[in-house]
C-alpha cells in the first residue's frame, strides 16, 4: 500500500467522517467480537458480549431460570444492541473524544487516540458494565471491580477485556484516519 493510498483514504474519511465512523464501528466491533469467543486459543476466557448483552435486553442479567435462558435469542437480540454500542462509541469516539484530545491527526496520532478511547472503554467495562451481572462470579456473586471476583484467574479475565477494547481500538484506528480540520470545516456522511 502506497503513501498515496493511505493519503487518498485520509482524505476521503476527512470528507466523510459520520459514513466512515459508522463503518469503522461495525467493523471494530465485528472483528473483535469474533475475536473474544476464541480468546481459549491464547488460554484467556472467552468473551461472548452478544450473549451478554441479551441477557440485559431480556432482563435477566442473573441468569434467573425463571428468565429468557434461549442462547440463540439472547445471541440474537444482544449482538443487535452490542454492534448498536460499537458504532455509537465509534461515533462518540469520532465526534466527542478525538476533537478533544491534544493529538496531532497524524496516521500515528489517529491510533494514539483510538487507542486511548479503547482503554477508556475497558475500563469502563471492567469496572461498571461487567457488574450488571449480579451471578457472573457465582451465585450472588459478580464479577467485582477490575473482575477481582473471577477467582484465582482474576487476571485473565481482565486481560481478556483490555485485549478486546484495544483490538478494537487498533481497527477503528485503523480505518477512522482524518486528517487535520480547520476550525470552520464541515463533514457530509
Amino acid at each position: 500500500m502506497g503513501s498515496s493510498f493511505i493519503q487518498d483514504w485520509r482524505n476521503y474519511v476527512t470528507r466523510h467522517r459520520l459514513l466512515v465512523a459508522v463503518v469503522a464501528g461495525l467493523v471494530a466491533t465485528h472483528v473483535t467480537t469474533n475475536l473474544g469467543m476464541w480468546y481459549h486459543g491464547i488460554g484467556l476466557p472467552d468473551l461472548n458480549f452478544n450473549y451478554l448483552n441479551g441477557l440485559l435486553v431480556f432482563g435477566n442479567s442473573a441468569q434467573a431460570t425463571t428468565g429468557m435462558q434461549d442462547p440463540v435469542i439472547l445471541t440474537a437480540f444482544g449482538g443487535l444492541v452490542h454492534y448498536a454500542q460499537g458504532v455509537s462509541f465509534a461515533i462518540i469516539f469520532a465526534f466527542g473524544i478525538s476533537p478533544l484530545l491534544p493529538i496531532a491527526n497524524t496516521f500515528r496520532g489517529n491510533f494514539i487516540k483510538a487507542l486511548i478511547w479503547g482503554l477508556i472503554l475497558g475500563t469502563l467495562s471492567a469496572v461498571w458494565w461487567i457488574n450488571l451481572f449480579p451471578n457472573l462470579a457465582g451465585p450472588g456473586k459478580n464479577a467485582g471491580i477490575f473482575l477481582t471476583n473471577m477467582g484465582p484467574d482474576a487476571w485473565k479475565w481482565l486481560l481478556a477485556v483490555y485485549l478486546w477494547h484495544v483490538v478494537y481500538a487498533f481497527n477503528l484506528g485503523a480505518l477512522y484516519q482524518p486528517n487535520e480540520v480547520p476550525a470552520t470545516a464541515e463533514a457530509t456522511a
